[in-house]
């Protein structure tokens, strides 16, 4: 058996032991509760943002949710973060703290690649199908149209096809997805193509070569089907059947 001291077992019973202990919690929750005054030098006196493009620095800051005078450290980043990356235009976003009193901001934008109508409503799509705010859209209108439920989810890879075929695009009106498996295009003079569910690709070689050889460009053509890959259909207008 452990012996303990006589004395220690006395004073743990005693009442100035109680007394002793009381005055040691009280000044520990002082020390606690008691205000720590915030040296000026530590609070935000300025927020610098970089790497925006299209989206406005006021949309950014009040996005942030960040106050000028407001201690430094009680700045959670990674809300910060999360809450910029809110913003339909920005991929992504870093926050890092440079004392003692600025906050450095480095954005990056997301870039559309294609005009997208919904619900008769113009937005811009950027390659990972996001749709972003339609602000600006008259900056963007060199980029295809696409159309379509679903279309957002499947532009990337119809883009990525077209994109080898320059001169399909460049007489290209606008794409729609039909009943959200397959494209058909709209080509200048109003001539439609079908294209097959599977194999885009070798659908879409196909219309570059028949171009180079029967110039498909010709008024009185309508529309070429292509969804059977060992044919091509193509229909002419009802004037120039006549």
């Amino acid at each position: 058996m452990i012996k303990t001291n006589s004395w220690i077992v006395s004073l743990l019973k005693s009442n100035l032991f109680l007394i002793l202990l009381t005055v040691a919690v009280g000044v520990g929750v002082w020390f606690y509760e008691k205000p720590i005054k915030i040296p000026s030098d530590f609070r935000i006196e300025k927020i610098e943002f970089d790497g925006q493009e299209h989206v406005q620095e006021v949309l950014l800051l009040k996005a942030s949710g960040l106050r000028y005078k407001k201690n430094i450290f009680d700045v959670s980043v990674n809300d910060v973060k999360n809450r910029l990356e809110q913003i339909s235009w920005i991929k992504s976003a870093s926050v890092q703290r440079k004392l003692p009193n600025k906050l450095s901001i480095r954005v990056s934008e997301r870039v559309p690649i294609a005009i997208y109508q919904s619900n008769y409503k113009l937005h811009l799509l950027d390659i990972d199908g996001k749709v972003l705010e339609n602000d600006g859209i008259g900056n963007f209108d060199n980029l295809p149209i696409i159309v379509g439920k679903g279309a957002e989810k499947s532009a990337r890879h119809f883009l990525y096809v077209l994109e080898k075929f320059p001169r399909i695009k460049k007489q290209l009106a606008f794409a729609v997805f039909v009943g959200e498996r397959r494209w058909n295009i709209r080509i200048n003079k109003g001539i439609t193509v079908k294209f097959p569910e599977k194999n885009l690709g070798y659908a879409m070689q196909i219309l570059d070569e028949i171009a180079d050889e029967n110039g498909f460009f010709h008024d009185d053509i309508q529309e070429i089907d292509l969804r059977i890959l060992d044919r091509v259909i193509v229909k002419k207008r009802a004037d120039a059947q006549r």
